[in-house]
């Protein structure tokens, strides 16, 4: 409750209601009646909202209720829309909802049913979309372009590309594939008969050459990362890297060594980047103790 500025602290035991000196009530009486008098509403008989009373002078009617109006206060009743009707009665208000079934449809083909009633409703849908194609066409984007027969009816869409070999892609477009970068290609064993430089579309190497060492110039191994060369000997005859690139299978710093003399014998070599890497050395006469 709001503090009316006026009010004055009497203490009655100590102060007389009347001065004796004047005969009148004295000064501090005087000014806690007129405290009680401004914080009554100064004659009105209507109690202030500061006072913690309404400000108001009238007698609400059924319903009405006390509503903020940023001032003070204001009587009116609750107001209501479509759907919803007010009772107002003595001391009470009733609130009632008019329309409780209204009819909920939907309008469009297929089949949807709705049912129950307000406030719960059910609706049910069996429909596919129902609707005419008016246009299809095909975007050329990403290396891909098309072709659309009877588009506005039944359209059949054929891609086509420009594009030939194998296809890649990174995302965002489709480009052709570079053999020996982004795939390895197939390949038939090869026999040599001299020392000879290791082919860019080779894998399966074989040498055949008599008389003495077949010396071999391998692939740079920076621009073959992953690169599989298989070797094997037809000839007694020691098959070496015309360069120390040649890691041994039991690791170490790299040599020139990739097959013994010894006819038969087979080895694996991969590139990591750096040099070919020996995995794999298959002797061809080998003896199993066990």
């Amino acid at each position: 409750m709001a503090t009316n500025p006026n009010a004055t602290q009497i203490t009655p035991p100590r102060v007389p209601i009347i001065d004796e000196r004047t005969g009148a009530v004295s000064r501090e009486w005087y000014r806690w009646f007129y405290s009680l008098y401004n914080f009554a509403g100064e004659g009105t008989g209507i109690l202030p909202v500061i006072s913690g009373g309404t400000g108001l002078g009238t007698i609400p009617t059924n319903g009405q209720l006390l509503i903020g109006n940023g001032t003070g206060y204001t009587l009116n009743t609750l107001g209501f829309g479509t759907g919803i009707s007010i009772t107002n009665g003595t001391g009470t208000i009733t609130v009632t909802n008019t329309l409780p079934d209204q009819i909920v449809s939907l309008t469009g083909a297929g089949t949807t049913v709705v049912t129950g009633t307000y406030p719960n409703f059910t609706i049910t849908s069996n429909d596919a979309f129902v609707g005419t194609v008016t246009s299809v066409s095909v975007v050329s984007a990403n290396g891909l372009a098309g072709t659309v027969a009877t588009a506005t009816t039944t359209p059949a869409i054929t891609l086509t590309t420009t594009i030939t070999g194998l296809l890649k892609g990174n995302g965002t477009a489709i480009s052709a594939a570079v053999v020996n970068t982004d795939y390895f290609a197939p390949s038939a064993p090869v026999t040599k008969t001299a020392n000879f430089i290791v082919a860019d579309t080779e894998v399966w190497l074989i040498n055949n050459k008599s008389g003495s060492t077949c010396t071999v110039t391998l692939p740079t191994a920076s621009s073959w990362t992953g690169r599989v060369l298989r070797f094997q000997n037809y000839q007694a005859r020691a098959v070496v890297s015309a360069s120390s690139n040649v890691v041994p299978l039991t690791g170490g710093a790299a040599g020139t060594s990739i097959l013994l003399a010894s006819s038969g014998d087979s080895a694996t070599l991969v590139s990591d980047g750096t040099n070919w890497l020996m995995t794999q050395y298959v002797p061809n006469n080998i003896l199993l103790l066990e």
